[in-house]
């Protein structure tokens, strides 16, 4: 079983009415156990895919699996963990949500 499966994700933001995608049909998978890195230069998405990955974020397009469940689930959200490269507390989420 793979711990992260992610299919085709595509993620743009718009700003005065002009879209840039961020994330262009990502598609990858990591195997439980397996060390994986993810890096880029700046701008090349790996936040936004990061915040996709445990729920922070909607993707326009696309399918994200962690541990056979989606990000958002509570089933998943209860095994795994967070920290932004900017601690920040989001004053919309309970200590349950976030």
């Amino acid at each position: 079983m793979n711990a992260i499966e992610i299919k085709n994700l595509t993620k743009q933001y718009s700003r005065f009415g002009k879209k840039t995608e961020v994330v262009s049909d990502l598609s990858l998978s990591i195997a439980a156990g397996e060390v994986f890195g993810f890096l880029g230069p700046n701008g090349a998405g790996k936040t936004t895919t990061i915040k996709m990955l445990v729920g922070l974020s909607r993707p326009d397009k696309g399918e994200i699996k962690i541990l056979g469940g989606y990000p958002g689930s509570f089933s998943v959200r209860e095994k795994i963990g967070f920290m932004p490269e900017t601690p920040a507390f989001y004053s919309y989420l309970t200590d349950m949500s976030f």
